[in-house]
């Protein structure tokens, strides 16, 4: 009999994701960018934009319980072609992570292992990151309950290097040196004067801001798509919202706090990742070691996500039948080995491809996040549409206001983290449409394509023989 998962694990699963190599780095990343205003800014900006897409699910899930986690949504917005689309973007977004989060495993694990080099991509970098890809597959195809539980514990131990930055940085915090140039962004421009505020430079500041920020709320919406998996959908709405509020109030805090010890464009200057530089600075080259080891624990917590999840769309997408049955064959454990096993496989094959880019880990997380953002504004335009045909329902106001703040986020979002990765998912979206044809023809289906979805389909294969051309010539 398959276990349910309760509150715990399902939150645990968020702040798996959303804990991330990043945290050790996002520091750096905003210090480059913003003064502590514009930070704030940009941290209240995705915040309330990630409010919204998690209180639409919410909302969705309380009204429309029946689904399987985010994807039905879609199909009641645009049909099965929508709902494909919205579990295939999940899908890509999910295994074209994962190549960011091994190499950013593998510079880590360079620290110790100098024969490993400091790109994350070398030879001898790829066949380990291999051996830790084909072990998470062994450990999911087990049962997906083990690797929660593991999930799970990894989450525990990777907060505590943050526990020490923590507790070292903050008796040192000085809102003096805080509030000092609040507004003025030094570390990305040497010459600028502290004048104050100036909207401006702080919208720039903040715009720039969160496109590092963005990254950091990928696996978000893990209980929601794991809804069918909980005790009850009630604890699925409740760990969502949970997850959200304590991943963002850690993150936010060990972001913030190197600003209150010294100017950005010091800390900034001392290298990357800036958890463990500014760890040096108070414990020695200890505190460095510590925090590149609990970052590659964070990163196998990460990688186990971003397996499972995608493995999970799939196999929903299957017994929709919108992809060929084979993707939804589970074994005795519950678990969609084909789809697993082809999951992990596409990864192997593009962390080959990895050895000849030149910067593997941003083209990963740029990438994966662009394609995610195609499922999460699904959600939110549902959101808006249905509240908008049911208004007679209590709280429909509400349901209206939140929809359409969370889908101008996510279009904003889409908009900021570059149309040139939108330009090149088009491509794996083509190839998507043959097995979702073959699916379809499976099911009975004698018109696959409707007029508006031909066009739809025409357009999006359209734009993958641009992007693949522009690519190919090194245009983009």
């Amino acid at each position: 009999m398959e276990k349910k998962l309760g509150l715990f694990p399902m939150v645990a699963s968020i702040l798996a994701g959303m804990i991330g190599s990043g945290v050790y780095d996002i520091a750096y990343q905003l210090g480059s960018v913003a003064s502590p205003g514009g930070a704030i800014v940009a941290w209240a900006t995705c915040f309330v934009g990630m409010l919204m897409f998690i209180m639409s699910l919410q909302n969705l899930l309380d009204k429309e319980p029946d689904g399987d986690g985010m994807y039905i949504y879609a199909r009641r917005l645009a049909g099965p072609l929508g709902e494909f689309m919205s579990g295939w973007g999940y899908w890509l977004s999910g295994w074209i992570g994962n190549i960011a989060f091994a190499t950013m495993m593998m510079i880590a694990l360079g620290t110790f292992f100098p024969v490993l080099g400091d790109t994350g991509t070398s030879w001898p970098s790829i066949a380990i990151a291999s051996v830790v890809m084909w072990g998470i597959f062994l450990l999911i195809n087990r049962g997906v309950e083990n690797a929660m539980v593991v999930n799970a514990a990894l989450t525990v131990l990777k907060v505590v290097p943050l526990l020490l930055f923590f507790v070292v940085t903050v008796t040192s915090f000085s809102l003096g040196v805080f509030t000092k140039d609040f507004w003025t962004n030094f570390a990305g421009n040497a010459a600028a004067a502290g004048t104050g505020f100036d909207l401006g430079s702080v919208f720039s500041q903040a715009t720039n801001s969160m496109l590092s920020i963005i990254w950091l709320f990928m696996g978000v919406e893990a209980a929601a798509l794991m809804s069918g998996r909980a005790k009850s959908k009630a604890i699925a709405s409740r760990a969502s919202i949970l997850g959200l509020v304590t991943g963002t109030v850690v993150l936010f805090i060990i972001s913030m706090l190197p600003y209150g010890i010294m100017p950005a464009d010091e800390f900034v200057a001392l290298g990357e990742p800036s958890v463990g530089q500014m760890l040096v600075q108070f414990i020695g080259p200890i505190g460095a070691s510590l925090v590149q080891a609990a970052t590659i624990l964070s990163i196998f917590g990460c990688w186990i996500s971003y397996t499972l999840m995608p493995t999970e769309s799939t196999q929903i997408l299957s017994e929709h039948g919108l992809l060929p049955a084979r993707w939804a064959k589970r074994n005795k454990q519950g678990v969609a080995t084909y789809s697993l096993f082809l999951t992990t496989l596409l990864c192997q094959v593009m962390l080959f491809s990895m050895h000849f880019t030149e910067d593997a880990y941003n083209f990963g997380f740029s990438l994966s996040s662009s394609a995610i953002l195609v499922t999460w504004v699904m959600v939110t335009a549902y959101n808006l549409v249905r509240s908008i045909r049911h208004r007679e329902e209590p709280g429909s106001l509400k349901s209206i206001i939140v929809g359409a703040v969370g889908t101008a986020y996510m279009l904003y979002a889409m908009f900021i983290s570059g149309f040139v990765y939108i330009l090149l998912l088009c491509a794996p979206f083509a190839v998507g449409f043959v097995f979702y044809y073959q699916a379809r023809k499976q099911a009975g289906v004698e018109k696959v394509f409707n007029g508006a979805e031909k066009v739809a389909v025409a357009v999006v294969i359209a734009i993958a023989a641009v992007g693949i051309f522009a690519y190919a010539t090194g245009l983009v």
